[in-house]
């Protein structure tokens, strides 16, 4: 392995949480009420976690199967000398590409939220230097600088839902499944991806100091994103009905700036900006982390870090050329992404799995 750190299973849990929290809770909640309405809690909750309990099962059974490796390592053994390093060096690319979405998101929130005169490529340059400090001191550093950062997201999420419960109205979700059950499933085709990037296992697994227990860590994951963004599309259809959150970009921000308490507390969304702030660099450090171990170890390198300004500036590149502007994020996240994600999260690992127990590839058989 490129990078000696050892995390714990719950400081995997948490940067798993956050992978997903730290976009999903921005562009899921829009997407998803404008297909489900006033059922899109649902969608978001149950639905959406089964694709992820699938992405985390298969992900772990190919991890278990080389348990010292990252996908990328072993893929020549499962496909062969030349398929599998066509396939990790496009695993590799899926990697960085990723990551410049990621960067454009928190970007873009930021830009949109909070920072409308500074230039977005600004904010991601400074965020992406934040995350590549972290990716070049190890795994092991960005779980610790999770699990600092994992409690004021919490609690700053947990004081906005508070403070908005009793805006609350139940006559919003009436009635339920007024349209069946279709429109909960397309828009729980949309916010997929979102939990499928708990796919990170076949990257982090190898620095888990507690194998063992990946499975209950993923369960535990999926019962976390089962409940946290259905609480949240719920207190947003809760408090705006089901209609207006469609023309929201960001509904969760939105519900920030609706808190007013006794006159005197107000503009509270400044904390959801920067618990956000906080999440975003823990995700960007994890994909750039992945993405740089995954593009080392296809060609071949000793050290991972030496590929970082290259990812960071192609990361750059990619959220500037492809994802310019809003519209452009937009229409990749909800009509590309559910079918890409769908592709490189689940079925080409599904398929390395198939063919990794036919050849008997892997455990006591690994080379």
């Amino acid at each position: 392995m490129l990078d000696k750190g050892r995390i714990s299973s719950v400081q995997l849990l948490l940067l798993l949480i956050i992978a997903d929290a730290a976009t999903a809770f921005l562009y899921g909640p829009a997407a998803s009420i404008q297909l489900a309405g006033r059922d899109s809690w649902l969608s978001v909750s149950a639905l959406a976690s089964v694709s992820g309990l699938a992405v985390a099962l298969v992900s772990i059974g190919l991890a278990r199967r080389f348990p010292q490796q990252v996908f990328t390592e072993y893929l020549p053994q499962i496909l062969g000398g030349i398929p599998g390093k066509i396939l990790a060096g496009i695993y590799a690319a899926v990697f960085i590409h990723y990551t410049a979405v990621i960067v454009n998101e928190g970007s873009t929130f930021i830009h949109v939220a909070f920072l409308r005169e500074t230039p977005v490529m600004a904010i991601e340059i400074i965020g992406i230097l934040a995350a590549i400090y972290a990716v070049c001191l190890g795994i092991e550093v960005i779980a610790r600088q999770n699990e600092l950062s994992w409690p004021v997201w919490a609690l700053s999420l947990l004081l906005i839902l508070l403070l908005v419960a009793k805006e609350i109205n139940p006559e919003n979700f009436k009635p339920f499944l007024e349209n069946g059950i279709m429109p909960v499933i397309k828009g729980s085709f949309v916010v997929s991806p979102f939990r499928g990037e708990v796919f990170l296992l076949l990257m982090l697994f190898p620095y888990l100091n507690q194998k063992q227990e990946a499975l209950k860590t993923a369960g535990y994951y999926v019962l976390a994103q089962a409940v946290l963004p259905g609480i949240i599309t719920a207190v947003i259809i809760g408090v705006f009905g089901d209609i207006v959150p469609t023309y929201m970009v960001f509904p969760t921000y939105n519900l920030a700036r609706y808190i007013s308490v006794a006159q005197f507390l107000e503009r509270i969304q400044i904390l959801i900006v920067v618990m956000w702030m906080a999440g975003l660099i823990v995700k960007m450090a994890v994909f750039y982390h992945s993405a740089a171990i995954a593009a080392a170890t296809t060609l071949g390198l000793k050290n991972y870090r030496i590929t970082l300004l290259p990812i960071a500036i192609a990361t750059v590149v990619i959220s500037r050329v492809f994802y310019g502007t809003q519209l452009h994020l937009t229409n990749f996240l909800f009509k590309t992404w559910p079918y890409y994600g769908g592709a490189v999260q689940l079925l080409i690992p599904a398929i390395m799995l198939l063919i990794a127990i036919i050849r008997k590839k892997g455990g006591e058989n690994a080379s």
